[in-house]
């Protein structure tokens, strides 16, 4: 029975979009907004902003035009690049105790520096502009 309700599924879900990083954001977006307005504002407007963004996370989910699909991703992706590469030097820096990661601030290509040595001039390996920071 149970082999059947999953066959079933993977028959519906063939040739459709499925989740991504878009999605993922408008759901967990949509859930923030409603956790806020069950408790705080109680608003008709937030309400019905959290609907709208869980029916576009599902609208997208089950479309089955990928290609418009994959470059709105890709959109949401390159609007967010600042974002996450700075949380990802954040990570880096709390997870590596011997070496400080920064950006290049020409490439933004991630160098690797060791810890300790006070201010350092330090080069890109990509692009070769030197820039100063504190280890």
């Amino acid at each position: 029975m149970l082999e059947k309700i999953k066959n079933a599924l993977f028959r519906f879900m063939n040739g459709r979009y499925g989740t991504d990083a878009l999605n993922n954001f408008l759901l967990f977006a949509s859930l923030a907004v409603l956790l806020i307005n069950t408790l705080t504002f109680k608003s008709v407007f937030l309400g019905l902003l959290g609907d709208v963004l869980i029916f576009g996370s599902l609208f997208r989910t089950l479309s089955r035009n990928i290609w418009k699909r994959q470059k709105e991703n890709i959109k949401f992706m390159e609007l967010t690049r600042p974002v996450r590469s700075a949380f990802s030097l954040i990570k880096k820096n709390a997870g590596d105790k011997e070496h400080k990661y920064f950006s290049c601030p020409h490439c933004h290509q991630t160098v690797r520096v060791p810890r300790g040595h006070g201010k350092i001039e330090i080069t890109c390996p990509r692009c070769k502009t030197t820039f100063e920071r504190k280890s």
